[in-house]
C-alpha cells in the first residue's frame, strides 16, 4: 500500500513540474528578420517587437565544418553577425528564438541564408601571380570586409637541409581592395614556383593554389662608365682643385661609402688633411619647387628595362673636413623626397613618364641617413678596415616591371633633411649632395 502511494506521489509531482514550465512567449513577425550574405557568412537583420521582456536576440546553426554556432546579441542592436564559412553556400539553416532576463528561450523561428565567399576564398577569385624584379609579385582584389590571412611559399632550397623545400617568404592579413605584394628572392631562379595558402582567423586552411613557371626578371648592376648626369639649371658644383674634388662624375666612380676620401686622408698621414670630398653637390636651392622647378637628367646612352635606382650618401668618417660646400651637416643636404620621371626623348616635355619616388618622413626614427656623414656619433668609421666592414647607406626608387625600356632618367629632389636632431647646423639654403648612384636593370 505504501508503495502504491508512492508512485502516486510521484507522477503527480512529475505533472505539477511539465505544469509548471515556463515558456517565453514572444515572437519575430517572419517579414521583420531579413539576411544579406557578406564574404564568410551574413548579417541576420530583425525589428523587435515592443515586447519589454525581450533581453537578447539567439541564431542557432552549423558553420561550414558542421560545428554548432550559437551567436547572441542584445535587444539593443538590430542585426547580427552569422560567420564560419569559406566557399559560398546557399540555403543555410539557422533558429532563431527570443531570451528573457532569465535566459528562458522562445519557440525557435526557422529560416536560411546565404553566404559569399571568405575572404580567404575569395582571395584567389582576383589573384594573379607574375614576374618580378629576381621574384615574382602577388596581385589580388578582394570585396569589402574580407578578412583572413594569407601565406606566400616559394620552392627553394632549404638552407638547412641543401634540399629542395616549401620555404615561407610572408604571411600577411588580407586586406580588402586591389594590392600588390612584391618578393624579390636571394634565391635566384630563371622560373620560380609559389605556393599560395590562406587560412581563416581560427587556423583552419581556407584554399591552397600552386603557380609553376613564373618568370623572374633578374636583374644587376648596369655599367656606368659612359652614364651622364646632365644639369640643365647648371646647379652642380664642379671643382677638382686640392680640398675639393667635387663635380657629377663622382657619382658613378664606384665609390658608395666614401673610401677614396678616407684613403686620401689616411695618405696624408692625419684626418685634417685637405678635404677631397670625390662626390657631388649642388648649388644653394637646388631643391625642385612647384613655382621654381629644378631637376638633373640621368643619360644611361641606350634604352633599357630599369628596375630602380640608388642613391648614395657618405659614410660617417672620422672627421668629414669639409670645404665650404659643406659647411653645413652633410646628412642635412641628402634628400628624402625624390621623383623620377623616365623618357626616350629628352627634349619632348611631354614624353615624361612618371616611374617611381622615394619619401621618407623627416621625423622618421630612422632615416636613411641614420650612418651618414656627421649625422650620428656612434657610427663614426676611423679606419679603412672599419670602413670595409660596415654597408653602405642608400636610397632606393623602385620601378614597375610593366616598364618599356628607357634611356632618360629626371630626378626631381623635391625636399632635403635640412635639419637634423642634436645638430646645431641647418641647410638653411637648401644645397643637395649625393656620394654615388647605381642603376640596376634587366
Amino acid at each position: 500500500m505504501k508503495n502504491t502511494i508512492l508512485i502516486l506521489l510521484l507522477i503527480f509531482g512529475l505533472f505539477a513540474c511539465e505544469d509548471n514550465d515556463s515558456y517565453f512567449d514572444a515572437s519575430i513577425p517572419q517579414e521583420n528578420v531579413s539576411f544579406e550574405a557578406i564574404p564568410g557568412g551574413a548579417i541576420m537583420r530583425y525589428t523587435l517587437p515592443e515586447n519589454t521582456d525581450i533581453f537578447a536576440v539567439r541564431a542557432e546553426y552549423e558553420d561550414y565544418k558542421g560545428k554548432k554556432m550559437i551567436k547572441i546579441a542584445s535587444y539593443a542592436y538590430d542585426s547580427l553577425v552569422l560567420d564560419g564559412f569559406n566557399e559560398a553556400r546557399n540555403n543555410v539553416p539557422v533558429r532563431v528564438s527570443l531570451l528573457n532576463q532569465s535566459n528562458e528561450a522562445s519557440k525557435a523561428m526557422e529560416f536560411t541564408f546565404n553566404t559569399q565567399d571568405s575572404g580567404p576564398v575569395a582571395f584567389f577569385n582576383n589573384i594573379e601571380v607574375l614576374p618580378y624584379w629576381d621574384g615574382f609579385q602577388v596581385k589580388y582584389k578582394v570585396p569589402c570586409a574580407a578578412t583572413g590571412l594569407c601565406n606566400v611559399f616559394f620552392i627553394g632550397t632549404n638552407p638547412m637541409t641543401k634540399e629542395l623545400d616549401t620555404l615561407l617568404l610572408e604571411t600577411f592579413a588580407i586586406e580588402a581592395g586591389e594590392n600588390v605584394k612584391y618578393y624579390s628572392l636571394a634565391q635566384k631562379r630563371d622560373m620560380n614556383t609559389v605556393v599560395v595558402k590562406t587560412e581563416d582567423f581560427r587556423g583552419n586552411v581556407a584554399m591552397q593554389k600552386i603557380y609553376e613557371g613564373i618568370a623572374s626578371y633578374n636583374v644587376e648592376k648596369l655599367d656606368p662608365s659612359n652614364f651622364e648626369w646632365l644639369d640643365p639649371f647648371s646647379l652642380s658644383v664642379e671643382n677638382d682643385n686640392q680640398g675639393f674634388m667635387v663635380g657629377w662624375k663622382y657619382l658613378f666612380d664606384g665609390d658608395v661609402k666614401g673610401s677614396r676620401k678616407l684613403a686620401f686622408q689616411e695618405s696624408w698621414g692625419n684626418t685634417l688633411s685637405p678635404a677631397n670630398m670625390y662626390s657631388f653637390v649642388t648649388l644653394p636651392y637646388a631643391v625642385n619647387k612647384p613655382d621654381a622647378p629644378k631637376y638633373f637628367i640621368l643619360d644611361i646612352k641606350e634604352p633599357k628595362q630599369v628596375s630602380s635606382i640608388r642613391m648614395y650618401g657618405m659614410l660617417n668618417l672620422n672627421t668629414m673636413t669639409k670645404p665650404s660646400v659643406f659647411v653645413t651637416c652633410y646628412g642635412t643636404m641628402l634628400p628624402n623626397d625624390v621623383t623620377i620621371y623616365a623618357s626616350n626623348d629628352k627634349d619632348d616635355n611631354n614624353s615624361w613618364v612618371k616611374v617611381g619616388n622615394f619619401y621618407q618622413s623627416l621625423t622618421a626614427a630612422v632615416p636613411w641617413i641614420q650612418r651618414a656623414g656627421d649625422v650620428d656619433n656612434s657610427t663614426k668609421i676611423k679606419t679603412t678596415s672599419e670602413l670595409e666592414a660596415v654597408e653602405p647607406c642608400y636610397l632606393t626608387v623602385n620601378f614597375s616591371v610593366d616598364n618599356p625600356p628607357y634611356r632618360y632618367f629626371k630626378v626631381e629632389f623635391n625636399s632635403v633633411f635640412k635639419k637634423i636632431p642634436n645638430q646645431y647646423y641647418e641647410n638653411t639654403t637648401e644645397r643637395v649632395t649625393l656620394h654615388e648612384v647605381e642603376v640596376y636593370g634587366k
